[in-house]
């Protein structure tokens, strides 16, 4: 019992070991980081979006990759961005993203305008940890200290947890709805795994038998079980409510799981602090990372196209992908590969022979036999025994399967050389075996004979040999061309002075309709079978990088079962269908439509070499033999892409102006001279291979042929609609579902117009018209001119007229201006009764010393400016200024009924014109003045610089008033007084003043 218990784990054992070595052989990854664009190393989160665009949060941003370029976002002048780092990303169900900043906050991205949510907005924290969407479209956003919902009406909701459960904030580490609608809840805290139901966050009973546990992540499977990461306890599983612990046998036992991620296959992700673990078909399997450990795994998703991203601490962004090559390393090369009649695979390496049987390696007499032999062609003879060509001694062996008796071939028993390059078998037990020093024809019986230079053949170093369909032997040598051999001799000699695209051959083969493919140092040459009359090709066709090709130098042509042609170079591995090649080769088309394979296809490898031997097997997979090991691509289990590519017009640059958001209706302003528009195609499977076929309308007739350029660029557009086309072909040819359009419209100069082109040839009659008709107008026209000119002189003189009256109301009263506008004459009137003011500066000769001429007329013309304007506000004629003093009269040349009243209240404004001057002048004035009120005589006398004037007493006095006056105060004589003591003006008792050429006179001064 126990040797079958024994024996069971055993094949268990097995089992797993394949499945795990097996799951991840076709599995490609890759990985950007700082090195490859990606901005920082660390990646905090990773979410494609709808758009098809990969978006990476950084501590730098929010990183857009489309596969090839990658963009950050981040705030700054020219957006509405708020976030400096981002956190999480989430797209909820209207496409809107919602951007989780490690101190900002969070943002919603939306086309209906961005909105910014922090704690002056109700959130309990600016450090964004997780977001979530439920099923009723609430987004739940986890923070640093705490957590809360945002309502489709946009109400923030902070949610309650069970009695006894938190007694503070919580620090948020992850959130997640199941397929019931529930929100999940991870804290840093022991303990930390709630479920929203009923209103409040609940703890799970069931994990307490698990102490003070850390919860790391949680998902739910398609069968509606939840698997659970623990931290350091490992990983369980919940279903019906039963806990279970899950050993794997992993890194998930030791190491804390971070992110676990259920693809829509079924299979399960586990994102590791050392990697990256998936269940799938009940089997765990570890993805190695190629032997180089992969840091913290904060986050694993899936693309559209089925492709495994995942976000890690330290090593950037990654992506696992299912490669078209399973490449098996042997640290040696590998240069020639071989099936039997069996199905085994014989790989001769620079280490010996190896064996594979279902893809696992095998030991027999053979391998055992040329291990340290550097072996350069295995091949299998028409029974079915092995051909080995080693490079030293035992040079040629055949190896009997069945029997497993080995016999060697080397100089010691005839043959040419040891140093063996190719052998085959062309009849039975007839041998013809190719070295570095001649070519060796083993004969039935055992003789051996050698051909060399002086037996014809010119070259001695062969490289190649391959038997036709007609039994002719071609013999490929290294630079001297091919010789035709039959029943032991050469019948032919064929090389670049034939046609022959080069000399130096590298593989011969032979298509289904007879046709031959050479492969050379210089390119591939097709030759048509034989001239039968003359034994040489009939024509050849040659093709080279010139085709697209890659390269000249093609080492292997290969037919698939599939119709396409697969290529070694120093390129690498290549394919095209077949057709492609007839027609590149016959002139039909310019060139080949060639794919290239790399690593990103898991061909994991340093390439083939020119003498290298690779095949396609009787399962039509090819094999592949490289440099440092050998590469299968299995048709079978390849599964082209069958997402279409996605494509964007992502900016579109006129002239010097460039619209990063472009709309999809842009009209261009006549001028316009260039229009530069780049495009992407988002595939992650291959996004180097993506090619772009674009149509402008009313400019190109169709699509042109596909290409990889990202940017087109027009040049003069003629005015009118042009539409912009874009499709993405994807590495497997698919084209994208729907053409980008973009609308131009280019305005047209008015001279493009079709209206200009009416409105000129109206024109051009119009003209003929107008020429017999002025000249009929001429004269009619002259005196219009002549009136026309009167008219201007009229005007000019009138304006100089009216400068003139301007001027002289500017010194004379508008009364008198008129009196004296027509005829210039002595002007004097007798007034009865007029008020009349005098004001100067206190001290002036004391404040201005010290100041400049300019200084002083500047503050004075300051001073007496504001006077005026008050004066012409209140009706108060200026007489003149005298030096610092101020002279003005109300009652002339107009009587006035309350002209004392008016010159009072003018004389107090005089003050505050004062005071307002005083607050920003740089020279500070004082002033008095003195009223009095009586007849006078005022008028103009003589004929040049003549000036408005009063004289009488009545002006005597009020200059003496001014005299007596105390410096700030308004003195007023008796007449004055008699005038206004009746009104509500208030004035100080009796002053008696001795008034010079008057005596003693009673004055006032009048009360503020």
């Amino acid at each position: 019992m126990k040797k079958i218990l024994s024996a069971v784990f055993l094949l268990f054992s097995s089992v797993l070991i394949f499945a795990e070595d097996t799951y991840f052989d076709n599995y490609v990854c890759r990985i950007w980081n700082s090195f490859g664009g990606l901005t920082g190393t660390t990646a905090t989160d990773i979410f494609q979006t709808t758009d098809g665009y990969i978006n990476i949060g950084t501590y730098e941003g929010l990183v857009r990759f489309d596969g090839l370029e990658f963009t950050t976002l981040r705030r700054s002048r020219d957006n509405d961005l708020k976030f400096a780092s981002v956190r999480t990303i989430l797209e909820d169900r209207h496409g809107n993203l919602w951007i989780g900043a490690n101190d900002e906050g969070v943002q919603k991205i939306s086309q209906d305008g961005n909105k910014h949510y922090n704690m002056e907005t109700g959130l309990p924290n600016n450090s964004v940890r997780a977001l979530c969407e439920d099923l009723h479209g609430n987004i739940w956003i986890g923070t640093a200290s705490g957590i809360a919902y945002l309502t489709p009406a946009g109400h923030l909701i902070t949610p309650q947890f069970q009695a006894g459960t938190v007694s503070k904030g919580v620090l948020t580490t992850s959130l997640y709805c199941d397929t019931a609608g529930r929100v999940w809840l991870i804290t840093g805290n022991e303990k930390g795994l709630f479920v929203y139901k009923d209103g409040l966050f609940y703890t799970l009973p069931e994990l307490d038998q698990y102490g003070n546990y850390f919860c790391t992540a949680i998902a739910q499977d398609l069968n509606g079980d939840f698997w659970l990461a623990m931290g350091n306890l490992g990983l369980f599983k919940i279903s019906n409510g039963y806990v279970r612990k899950v050993t794997t046998g992993k890194i998930l036992d030791e190491s804390p799981t971070w992110s676990i991620y259920t693809a829509t296959d079924g299979t399960i992700w586990f994102g590791c602090e050392k990697g990256i673990v998936v269940y799938s078909n009940g089997v765990f399997s570890e993805y190695k990372g190629n032997g180089k450990q992969i840091a913290k795994i904060n986050k694993i998703t899936c693309d559209r196209e089925g492709g495994i991203w995942f976000a890690t601490d330290r090593n950037g962004v990654g992506r696992l992908t299912h490669g078209k090559f399973r490449v098996t390393k042997l640290g040696t090369a590998a240069n020639a590969i071989t099936e039997d009649l069996h199905g085994r695979y014989w790989v001769g390496t620079d280490n010996g022979v190896r064996c594979y049987v279902e893809n696992k390696e095998v030991q027999n007499k053979l391998t055992e036999y040329t291990k340290g032999i550097r072996i350069r062609h295995v091949g299998i003879a028409l029974n079915g025994d092995i051909l080995v060509s080693c490079y030293k001694k035992p040079g040629q062996l055949r190896y009997n399967i069945g029997t497993g008796n080995i016999k060697s071939w080397t100089t010691d028993n005839g043959l040419v050389g040891d140093k063996v390059r190719v052998a085959i078998e062309t009849n039975p037990d007839e041998l013809y075996v190719g070295t570095t020093t001649g070519l060796s024809i083993i004969s039935p019986n055992g003789e051996i004979k050698s051909l060399k230079q002086l037996d014809g053949l010119e070259n001695e170093y062969v490289m190649c040999i391959y038997k036709d369909t007609n039994g002719v032997v071609w013999v490929g040598t290294d630079g001297g061309g091919i010789f035709l051999m039959k029943n032991g001799a050469i019948i032919s000699h064929i090389s670049s002075e034939d046609g022959l695209i080069g000399n130096v051959i590298f593989k011969i083969s032979q298509d289904k309709h007879g046709v031959y493919w050479v492969c050379t140092g210089t390119g591939i040459s097709r030759i048509h079978p034989f001239d039968s009359v003359h034994s040489v090709p009939a024509k050849y066709e040659n093709l080279n990088s010139e085709q697209g090709l890659g390269t000249d130098s093609v080492f292997q042509i290969i037919p698939d079962t599939a119709g396409d042609v697969w290529i070694t170079s120093n390129y690498g591995i290549a394919s095209a269908h077949f057709n492609d090649f007839v027609d590149a080769a016959s002139g039909v088309s310019e060139s080949i439509d060639i794919k290239f394979y790399n690593r990103n296809d898991g061909l994991d490898s340093d390439g083939p070499t020119s003498t290298a031997l690779s095949i396609c097997d009787s399962r039509g997979r090819m094999w592949f033999t490289m440099v440092d090991g050998f590469a299968v691509y299995d048709p079978l289990k390849i599964k082209e892409n069958p997402v279409s590519p996605l494509v964007h017009i992502e900016t579109v640059k006129i002239d010097n102006l460039e619209y990063k958001k472009p709309r999809q209706e842009i009209a261009l302003k006549p001028g316009t001279k260039r229009v530069d528009i780049k495009f992407t195609g988002i595939s992650f499977d291959a996004p180097e291979r993506i090619q772009f076929a674009h149509r402008l309308t009313n400019f190109e007739d169709s699509f042109g042929a596909p290409d990889s350029k990202r940017v087109v660029s027009y040049t003069n557009l003629k005015p009118g609609k042009h539409t912009f086309l874009v499709s993405a072909i994807n590495g497997d040819g698919l084209f994208s579902q729907e053409a980008v359009a973009m609308l131009f419209v280019q305005k047209p100069y008015f001279y493009q117009m079709p209206v200009f082109w009416i409105i000129s040839l109206i024109l051009f009659l119009a003209i003929i018209t107008l020429i017999f008709y002025l000249k009929q107008r001429a004269i009619k026209l002259e005196n219009i001119r002549l009136e026309n000119m009167v008219q201007i002189r009229t005007a000019e003189l009138a304006q100089e007229k009216d400068k003139s009256d301007y001027l002289l109301r500017s010194i004379l009263p508008d009364k008198i201006a008129e009196e004296l506008r027509d005829n210039i004459h002595s002007i004097g009137e007798d007034f009865s009764d007029v008020t009349l003011l005098f004001s100067d500066i206190v001290g002036f000769t004391k404040t201005s010393s010290g100041h400049t001429a300019n200084e002083i007329v500047s503050a004075l013309n300051d001073l007496f400016s504001r006077f005026d304007e008050r004066a012409k506000r209140m009706g108060v004629e200026k007489i003149k200024t005298i030096g610092d003093s101020y002279m003005a009269a109300c009652g002339v040349p107009s009587p006035k009924e309350r002209h004392a009243e008016i010159m009072v209240e003018f004389a107090k404004g005089m003050y505050k014109d004062l005071a307002d001057y005083n607050k920003t002048a740089e020279i500070q004035f004082n002033i008095r003045v003195g009223l009095n009120c009586g007849p006078v005589t005022a008028g103009v006398i003589g004929k040049t610089k003549f000036i408005y004037d009063v004289w009488g007493n009545t002006v005597n006095v009020a200059s003496r008033m001014e005299t007596a006056c105390t410096p700030g105060k308004i003195r007023v004589s008796k007449a004055m007084y008699d005038h206004l003591k009746d009104t509500n003006i208030t004035f100080t008792e009796p002053m008696e003043c001795d008034i010079k050429g008057k005596g003693k006179m009673v004055t006032y001064e009048i009360v503020e």
